[in-house]
């Protein structure tokens, strides 16, 4: 019977190097994901990996288990991303994004979501974290709250200015579409 996520980290609290190895693989793929999309750089993107993992490995401790552990580990990455990007200075106008738009045409349906990406890299990066970890990632907003560290009612305004923003981004961009 496998492990749940939570029984993983018990036991490699317990200084258990399997259960961890295993907390990783269940998690490394996620993680790459939402660090691919918040920095720019794919050598930035391993490496922040690889911190994010050793930060939870020496923070074991700390997990309490008010958060589930993928959302502890999220806000670990978070952490580890926004650490990066200060200390390279980037602008925060700039992260690689992709979210999945629907379409019955295949090519509108790409038009589309690189029009979003494009329009998702110019969103504030509080904003852009928060519809990240929300619509792409799957996290509920109390998730969310708790991987950005922010009260649950920041979470939910982040979210909506956010998907507002894209939203009429989006409807304007399809109206020129139609017309033009």
């Amino acid at each position: 019977m496998a492990l749940t996520e939570r029984e993983l980290l018990e036991r490699a609290k317990d200084g258990d190097l399997e259960a961890f190895a295993e907390f990783v693989r269940t998690f490394e793929r996620r993680i790459r994901t939402v660090l691919y999309r918040l920095l720019d750089d794919g050598r930035d993107v391993d490496e922040a990996v690889q911190d994010t993992f050793v930060q939870a490995w020496r923070n074991l401790e700390r997990f309490r288990g008010d958060a589930a552990p993928y959302t502890w580990l999220y806000r670990i990455a978070v952490n580890e991303a926004l650490m990066r990007r200060r200390r390279k200075k980037l602008p925060t106008s700039e992260l690689q994004e992709t979210m999945v738009a629907g379409g019955e045409d295949a090519f509108a349906a790409a038009d589309t979501r690189a029009f979003l990406i494009e329009r998702l890299r110019q969103l504030p990066v509080e904003q852009r974290s928060a519809v990240v970890l929300r619509d792409v990632e799957g996290l509920s907003n109390e998730e969310v709250a708790q991987a950005l560290e922010i009260s649950l009612a920041a979470a939910k305004s982040r979210i909506h200015r956010g998907r507002t923003q894209l939203r009429e981004e989006l409807e304007c961009w399809e109206r020129d579409q139609r017309d033009g």
